[in-house]
């Protein structure tokens, strides 16, 4: 392998197990610690990066510098180009000794620098993986906990989960919740389903139909302080009004039917249709309506992310 290296995408999990992978093979246990150096690119010089590199092992052929959210990768214009110019040439005389590895969510594939990964080291992209791709890794990662799952509660997990990590937290807590039991079975997921982001949006559209204000408020700030993004929150609002109309719009088919043209997981039908009940055809339209409006306010710079979430909770529970 090549030793300058990039890796990029959103599946962050992902990256920072192939770090640790090369660090494991490259580097001897005993040794990581003091041949394993790291940066957070928001603030680190470039001289001191480069330093880094120009030491030598200690006790080991290789050693590994890694640059966490290389912010220069996304907004190419914060280094002038006489500056770049001396950085993608000093990056060419990097030591073979040492594994140079950039990290960053997104990148410019135009750019001078991204280019230069192509032709002098290796780029690798992380994208996120399809839901059917991403239920195999679950799959596959309940074997790591001593756990087994099957395909469709693999899938229930990875269509409400944003991401690998978040996949990965989850599957912890089942494999916590269910103890020395092996296999995971969807029971286990409905009893800890309440403690998701899907779950809290469900009890705060719950708060909505018995026009409860206050407590819909108080839910969606917990969701923003345990660290949810607003437009994650939006979304899944959103989407979940579009479920209640949809099921509303079928009332009186049979819920086997129902579930086979959504493609709605079975817990989430049963719960979708009990809530449905609360609300008429009109509200839900309305709120949906709003649900775009605030969308639209936010991106715009209009409202405050956290404003904007905390107005459309207070207006649909009037």
């Amino acid at each position: 392998m090549k030793n300058l290296i990039l890796f990029f995408g959103e599946e962050k999990l992902l990256i920072d197990e192939a770090i640790v992978n090369l660090k494991n093979k490259t580097i001897p246990q005993g040794l990581q610690a003091i041949n394993f150096i790291s940066f957070d690119g928001k603030n680190a010089k470039e001289e001191d990066i480069l330093d880094a590199c120009d030491t030598v092992p200690m006790m080991s052929e290789k050693k590994i510098v890694v640059v966490y959210d290389a912010s220069f990768f996304k907004n190419e214009g914060k280094m002038s180009s006489e500056r770049q110019k001396w950085f993608l040439d000093r990056l060419k005389r990097v030591p073979a000794h040492t594994y140079l590895i950039f990290t960053t969510s997104q990148v410019d594939k135009r750019s001078k620098i991204f280019k230069f990964f192509q032709a002098n080291g290796v780029a690798y992209e992380y994208k996120p993986l399809l839901q059917k791709d991403k239920a195999f890794w679950i799959q596959k990662r309940a074997k790591l906990y001593n756990k087994s799952i099957d395909l469709r509660t693999a899938y229930f997990i990875a269509e409400y989960t944003t991401d690998l990590y978040q996949a990965d937290n989850e599957l912890k807590k089942i494999a916590s919740f269910v103890g020395e039991r092996v296999k995971i079975e969807q029971n286990d997921l409905d009893e800890i389903f309440s403690k998701s982001l899907e779950g809290n949006i469900f009890e705060m559209m719950d708060y909505i139909g018995s026009k409860r204000p206050a407590e819909a408020i108080k839910s969606l700030n917990y969701l923003m302080e345990r660290g949810e993004k607003g437009a994650v929150i939006l979304y899944m609002i959103s989407k979940h009004i579009m479920n209640l109309l949809t099921v509303k719009s079928m009332k009186g088919i049979e819920r086997e039917m129902i579930q086979k043209k959504t493609g709605m997981h079975p817990f989430v039908l049963k719960k979708a249709i009990s809530q449905a009940e609360n609300f008429s055809a009109e509200e839900l339209e309305k709120a949906l309506k709003l649900c775009q409006e605030i969308d639209i306010a936010i991106k715009t710079g209009k409202i405050d992310e956290k404003i904007g979430i905390e107005l459309l909770a207070a207006k649909t529970a009037i």
